[in-house]
């Protein structure tokens, strides 16, 4: 198998597009070369527009094998099946001239300008193709919003969008009603009632009561009729039904501050899997629950918040800092005996050394020529080095004392401003029974002596 790879890469837009094109065009390249040597990358319903080079898992295997030297050549259709970002397109060709990899483009007889060696020219042509790139974009969303691939509510006809004979009235009388709405808990109510008859989510619903399509209009760039459009209500009526965007913005908010108590992730304690988080408007709560072929198992995200809240207080309590500062001492003991020990044998060593020198030389002027005055200072430099190592171990056990006290510290604040952090780490698994609660809490020498059991009723810990 050779090191390096001739690559041909290949890349369609959306799910109805095919590569034959790309395929045919570089079928005369593909023959000069063994079949091994061809390593064929391709990426179906990619967007190089809306998708970063880190989303592209293809691209960035192609990456890679540049990186790691495993290209030679890379054959694509032409720039833009590659990249239509500049600064992606740049960072590719700078990696490519890096590893000496050449570019290919096998479209260059339909007018597209081939590879150079030319920085300007290639950063030029990046930047025609950033545009142009971002004008598809553009041109697909107007696209989008004016013939949409599919609507609820509709059917599509030879370009003329009709109503769906079995969605029309339910979707008619939602309309009706959402002009009725008055608070964010009768638009919940409103959106219950609906998503089951329309068979869809409440996610839609919201973004139907925006949606001017529905009243046969564009509203992006003024006010552009779609005569291909059948509406579900008046343009005047859409607008007067925009007025109640305080109301959906409320009930957004309501959505958002109940999903965010979904924090932990508690097991059941029947069937040991993963409990389901729920949330209910009216009632402004949120639980835990599990009935798989069991008798359902259910607590409130706040009572399972309290709850771990108090646990995460009652493990940092028992924190033994004496035990860790004891420890942190014994283990500057066991460092600095040694090196005690060895500091003697070195300067026994030293003197020795010292006094031979001076006894066997008769010139004591020169004793400093001595061979063994170099042994001499090699010892004394081990010396130096044991003591720093000792100065060192005692100002760390100095600095132990500080560090422990920002850990507790940093504990007492991560319960309260980060418990999902603190708890991750603290406690290992939340089971929840019908009546109980197991905390399985991560085990370590310095925490001891844990209250293990709590009664909690009515929201309120025992």
């Amino acid at each position: 198998m050779t090191s390096k790879y001739i690559v041909f890469f290949r890349r369609v837009s959306s799910k109805n597009q095919d590569l034959e094109m790309q395929i045919s065009a570089d079928a005369l390249y593909r023959q000069q070369y063994l079949p091994q040597e061809i390593k064929v990358i391709e990426e179906h319903a990619v967007s190089a527009n809306k998708l970063r080079l880190s989303e592209r898992p293809e691209m960035m295997k192609l990456v890679w094998m540049i990186l790691k030297d495993q290209v030679d050549v890379i054959y694509a259709f032409d720039r833009s099946r590659l990249f239509r970002d500049f600064y992606e397109s740049n960072y590719f060709i700078s990696i490519c001239r890096k590893k000496n990899v050449r570019l290919f483009f096998t479209s260059v007889g339909n007018g597209h300008q081939q590879s150079t060696n030319n920085t300007l020219i290639e950063g030029v042509l990046n930047i025609v193709g950033d545009v142009e790139g971002k004008n598809i974009a553009r041109r697909t969303e107007e696209a989008r919003k004016r013939y949409p691939a599919q609507k609820l509510g509709y059917v599509k006809v030879n370009k003329q969008y009709k109503k769906a004979l079995d969605k029309e009235k339910l979707l008619t009388q939602f309309f009706i009603e959402l002009a009725n709405v008055t608070s964010y808990t009768e638009l919940d109510l409103l959106l219950q009632k609906f998503k089951k008859g329309l068979k869809t989510n409440t996610e839609t619903l919201l973004r139907i009561a925006s949606d001017p399509f529905y009243a046969g209009y564009d509203l992006s760039n003024g006010k552009n009729k779609l005569i291909h459009v059948t509406p579900y209500l008046t343009l005047a009526q859409f607008e007067e039904l925009q007025k109640k965007g305080a109301i959906l913005s409320k009930y957004q908010e309501k959505i958002t501050f109940l999903k965010e108590q979904n924090i932990y992730q508690p097991y059941c304690g029947i069937c040991q899997k993963p409990m389901n988080f729920h949330y209910n408007i009216q009632e402004e709560d949120a639980n835990y629950s599990c009935a798989r072929k069991h008798s359902k198992v259910m607590i409130t995200a706040n009572d399972l918040s309290v709850i771990i809240l108090h646990s995460l207080e009652n493990i940092i309590k028992k924190l033994d800092t004496e035990k860790l500062m004891k420890d942190s001492k014994l283990y500057f003991k066991s460092i600095k005996k040694p090196l005690e020990s060895n500091i003697y044998s070195l300067k026994r060593a030293k003197d020795n050394i010292l006094k031979t020198i001076i006894l066997e030389n008769d010139d004591l002027q020169k004793w400093k020529e001595e061979p063994r005055f170099q042994e001499l200072k090699k010892l004394e430099a081990e010396v130096e080095e044991s003591l720093s190592k000792i100065e060192e171990t005692e100002q760390l056990l100095l600095s132990n004392k500080n560090i422990i006290q920002l850990i507790k510290d940093y504990l007492e604040s991560g319960k309260v401003l980060n418990p999902y952090f603190l708890s991750s780490m603290l406690i290992q698994k939340i089971i929840v029974f019908e009546n109980e609660i197991y905390l399985d809490v991560s085990r370590f020498d310095y925490i001891q002596d844990i209250q293990k059991t709590f009664i909690y009723e009515e929201g309120v810990l025992l």
